[in-house]
């Protein structure tokens, strides 16, 4: 029993702090002035959907570590309402943070723990890249037809509740059914490409 227990402990240290100058350089966040003080979680209002607390992704990453955090649930879940951040006495933008996480996510060979909420993200991200605007209509119809979404509405009921919505947001006139382009998609483009780390 004693020799699984030192299995499952990790070494705090042990990972040095590459990880942590690597998120402070391309967010921009002073994730080294956290101090644990938990406002960041205590502020969040779906912090009991999450497995790892925003407190603690960012002890995590201070941490280095990168794994965990890439395969949690809380970068997919996280709404990016910004109450973490707001309520952060020492601005370490705990939400920009786990942003960039998400992103790097979605870029990595990482099984994502939530794969719906993960493909929203791609589909978004998509829609931003061909219109340089999201338009809701186009945006869940592109995520319908992604492999297996359409079937898990179908059996859970979900796509019937959306079909009512739209229709209902059609009524009221608050819903586009054709997409338009932005003006500054060159520059909306540029920077997709620069986030992906395609460009400098």
């Amino acid at each position: 029993m004693k020799g699984t227990e030192d299995k499952a402990r990790k070494l705090i240290g042990d990972r040095g702090n590459h990880f942590l100058k690597r998120m402070e350089g391309e967010t921009g966040a002073n994730i080294s002035a956290c101090f644990q003080c938990f406002r960041c979680t205590n502020a969040c209002p779906i912090s009991h959907y999450m497995d790892i607390k925003p407190h603690q992704v960012i002890r995590y990453i201070q941490l280095g570590w990168r794994e965990e955090l890439l395969q949690s649930a809380t970068i997919w879940v996280c709404l990016s309402c910004e109450m973490c951040t707001t309520y952060c006495p020492n601005e370490v933008q705990v939400a920009e943070t786990i942003n960039h996480l998400r992103n790097l996510a979605a870029h990595s060979s990482v099984a994502p723990r939530e794969k719906q909420l993960a493909l929203f993200h791609q589909t978004f991200l998509e829609a931003l890249h061909h219109f340089g605007r999201v338009n809701e209509f186009w945006l869940m119809g592109a995520l319908n037809l992604k492999p297996g979404v359409l079937k898990e509405k179908i059996r859970t009921g979900a796509l019937a509740e959306e079909m009512a919505l739209g229709l209902l947001l059609l009524r009221k006139g608050k819903l586009k059914l054709m997409p338009h382009r932005c003006r500054a998609m060159a520059e909306i483009r540029k920077l997709y490409r620069q986030q992906r780390g395609e460009i400098g």
